[in-house]
């Protein structure tokens, strides 16, 4: 007979204030807890019961109490602890965090006994309203009311049974009408839940609209919050910052949005939600160092839910408690049971004060455990058998992957029946009250998911818009059908453009990029640059920012050692209205940020709509001899991407001019300063004091005119080719030179129109040849020029191989001017 694991609601016990300071030190300090606890009742014999006043009133004379039972040591002299740290400086600051972790003990203990009745019954109606919304998204997916053609769509969702108290995380937060402006904008704080924390976004905005965006999520109908264009939850507008599928994208958004808090001054707060399963992930680590380190305003909640997908808590971590890994960040850590709202709320509301006294980050773990699957389908393997609908926690089978001992502790543990019953010995709730508070939330949730069967489907044309700001909708082009190619043949009238002349006597590129860095941080205080080694008294591993340090220095910000977190704090600062420049020391590193540029920065937009102007400086390419790591071309990782501009700027008039207009930029603009070229003296350009008119991004340059060939590079390599089409104009071959200066977007129009004036085209870039920006070029320019060609498109690029270090490696590496000449003649002879 099949062996079942019942759910029974816990009756649980309020003990004294005394046995829950004693039990909060012995888990915290453990040797600590006969002095401190005999310290707390010298100062406190009774019980002060739900007395907020009396409380507070025991802060003080409990910290002077226990630093009198503890400020003694012995008379030995001991050695340094660690070098130039002596014993009693360590133990000075190991008394202070145990004052001060046990002051913030009594401060929560406060904060919840100053909960009203009528917070705490919001708190239990929005912990029944997640239940009851997530028995319609699985209602949703077991049914076939939603159909799209003759086909039934379930929709892929996620439920958060067991977890509902994390509503509670909220309820002291800024939310709400007043702090949502007229233009729809938000001021007030900003959550980040992921997919198991519904509560906490019910409890942002708790209003049918949310309920509907939830089920509209999964089911993917026209309409916010995503257009159908995604899964996921989130309304920004209210302080909902979407989650992401990669699960610690938003704990980096939340670190930007708090660097932008603490640069604004509005007392605002971020806060990240997380799975224990999620901390083994590097950018989790990365958003609360950062954090840590500039004491911004930031709370870090981690959901201990006893399993990731089906990896169980001894398999991520070996740390005995989540809340340990605080110790590491300098930063005070607390665990709780995480079914407990009124714990969590007095918890959260704790952290924010604090935060907003500039006391930095907290990292609050809420213990508990997920009482369904991973996902709707995942329910059958995880208890066994596909569970009933129900208010109640489903019984575990025998089959099923739960760890049964942590199953029927936890099963015993519903916060919406524990915490009802709470509320009713404490004369707040009425008999009848929560079967009348269920009735309404499900007839709630039941009128919203009629309204999201019956709304349309998003239009098919929805797929191609909202790449970037004010462009049109994107398309497929049969580019043989007859209408088409007619349509494709545009009379682009190329004029050279080739910048003011070259002096010896003008500014450097590096010049030029500091310069247009000084421009836009004079121009907007929102404006300032984040990254590693940039401030204090360096100002950049190349010394360019050295000369703005005086004027700058507050908004020229050293990061931690994490290309992650700097392209990460981009994201969260450019979308809480900050006009951030991210800088990745060298662009080869931008590898270990790859996931906030691509699967953040890149999709927010098209996601839900939500602007992201930052701009991320890259240093680049090779012709240094600085090998494999420093010399990297990583311009094509990006190309591919929908949703990132790429800036390649060769003179130093364009480099000043082009920064102006990526820093404007509503979209995220990669900025690519190619360092062969920095202090280049014969690309030097005389510049005004005065900023530059912008150059547009997407517009060309004709470097130079000519007629039997077109070569077309960006960035150094454009000097390259037009030293060889000098060589070239001496035997009569004018080759005309075209400098893309943007990637994203791309001037087509001039591509192509240097293409058919020419009839031959050899695209040259410094670049690995396979998969590179080449080799996209030429396939625009056969398919949509093909009949204007006089020769097969010719691209010439680096090996395909790493960049190599040693000088003549490098030389046979990249393609030298010779070789561009001599591809150019062959073409031109072909």
């Amino acid at each position: 007979m099949e062996r079942i694991v019942e759910s029974r609601p816990l009756v649980q016990t309020r003990l004294s204030l005394a046995a829950r300071f004693g039990a909060f030190v012995a888990e915290r300090f453990p040797f600590a807890l006969a002095p401190a606890f005999e310290a707390f009742r010298s100062v406190s014999p009774t019980d002060p019961g739900r007395d907020e006043a009396a409380i507070e009133a025991l802060r003080r004379p409990v910290s002077e109490a226990l630093l009198r039972a503890i400020d003694h040591l012995p008379a030995e002299a001991f050695g340094d602890t660690v070098p130039g740290v002596t014993v009693d400086t360590r133990m000075q600051q190991a008394k202070a965090e145990l004052l001060e972790a046990c002051d913030g003990f009594l401060r929560r203990e406060a904060l919840e006994a100053s909960l009203t009745p009528e917070e705490r019954i919001e708190i239990l109606r929005g912990m029944i309203l997640t239940r009851a919304t997530d028995n319609r998204l699985k209602a949703f997916f077991s049914g076939g009311e939603v159909r799209y053609g003759d086909a039934a769509f379930q929709g892929k969702g996620f439920r958060s049974l067991g977890q509902e108290a994390i509503y509670a995380s909220a309820i002291r937060l800024r939310r709400g009408e007043q702090y949502r402006s007229p233009d729809g904008s938000w001021k007030g704080d900003v959550v980040a839940p992921l997919i198991r924390d519904l509560g906490a976004t019910l409890a942002m905005r708790p209003h049918p609209e949310t309920i509907r965006l939830t089920l509209s999520a999964q089911m993917g109908k026209a309409g916010p919050p995503m257009e159908g264009k995604d899964l996921h939850v989130g309304d920004f507008g209210w302080g909902n910052l979407p989650p992401t599928a990669p699960l610690s994208i938003s704990t980096l958004t939340i670190a930007g949005m708090a660097m932008a808090f603490a640069r604004d001054g509005s007392g605002r707060v971020g806060v990240s939600y997380i799975g224990e399963g999620g901390t083994s992930l590097g950018e989790w680590h990365e958003a609360i160092n950062l954090c840590a380190a500039r004491r911004l305003p930031a709370i870090f909640c981690v959901q201990n839910n006893q399993t990731a997908l089906a990896t169980p808590v001894a398999e991520q971590s070996a740390v005995r408690v989540f809340a340990e890994k605080a110790a590491g960040y300098g930063i005070p850590g607390i665990t709780l049971d995480g079914t407990d709202p009124d714990r969590i709320a007095a918890a959260f509301a704790w952290a924010a004060e604090r935060a907003r006294a500039g006391k930095g980050p907290a990292l609050i773990e809420l213990v508990c455990m997920r009482i369904c699957g991973h996902a709707h389908h995942d329910d059958m393997l995880y208890l066994g058998k596909e569970p009933p609908i129900s208010w109640e926690y489903p019984p575990l089978f025998e089959s099923g992957y739960a760890d049964r001992r942590l199953y029927e502790f936890w099963s015993k543990r519903d916060p919406i029946p524990t915490y009802a019953a709470r509320l009713e010995s404490e004369g707040i709730l009425a008999e009848g009250d929560l079967d009348r508070f269920k009735a309404e939330a499900d007839a709630s949730v039941e009128e919203e998911a009629q309204k999201v069967i019956a709304a349309p489907w998003p239009t098919r044309e929805g797929a191609g818009q909202g790449v970037f700001a004010d462009e049109p909708p994107r398309r497929r082009i049969e580019v043989l059908e007859p209408d088409s190619r007619k349509r494709l043949v545009s009379d682009v009238l190329l004029r050279p453009e080739p910048g003011p002349p070259f002096d010896p006597k003008g500014r450097t590129f590096l010049e030029a990029i500091m310069l247009g860095l000084r421009d836009a941080l004079a121009a907007d205080p929102r404006v300032f640059v984040y990254g590693e080694d940039v401030g204090g008294k360096y100002g950049n591993a190349f010394l360019l920012l050295g000369p703005l340090i005086p004027e700058f220095g507050d908004r020229i910000l050293n990061s931690p050692l994490a290309e992650g977190a700097v392209l990460g704090v981009c994201v969260g600062a450019a979308l809480a209205g900050q006009r951030p420049i991210g800088e990745i020391q060298f662009n080869d590193f931008v590898a270990t940020g790859f996931n906030q540029l691509v699967n953040n920065a890149a999709k927010i937009r098209y996601r839900w709509g939500g602007s992201v102007p930052m701009v991320v400086r890259m240093p680049w390419g090779g012709l240094r001899h600085a090998g494999p790591y420093h010399s990297q071309n990583t311009e094509p990782w990006f190309y591919r991407t929908p949703g990132l501009k790429i800036v390649v700027p060769s003179t130093p008039a364009d480099a000043r001019a082009l920064l102006a207009s990526a820093v404007a930029d509503p979209d995220p603009v990669l900025y690519y300063e190619h360092i062969a070229l920095y202090r280049d003296p014969r690309v030097k350009q005389v510049l005004t004091d005065e900023p530059p008119a912008p150059i547009p991004l997407g517009r060309a340059a004709l470097r130079r005119e000519g007629s039997d060939i077109a070569i077309v590079s960006y960035g150094a390599y454009v000097h390259v080719v037009l030293r060889a089409a000098e060589k070239l104009a001496k035997d009569r071959i004018q080759a005309a030179v075209l400098d893309l200066r943007s990637l994203v977007p791309l001037d087509r129009a001039a591509l192509l129109g240097l293409a058919r004036r020419c009839g031959r085209v050899l695209i040259v870039h410094e670049d690995s040849r396979a998969g590179g920006i080449g080799e996209s070029l030429a396939a625009i320019v056969q398919e949509e020029a093909f009949e204007h060609l006089d020769a097969p498109v010719r691209i010439l690029g680096a090996l395909d191989t790493p960049v190599p270090y040693s000088p003549p490696l490098e030389e046979f590496y990249l393609p030298s001017e010779e070789e561009v000449e001599r591809a150019a003649r062959l073409l031109a002879a072909y």
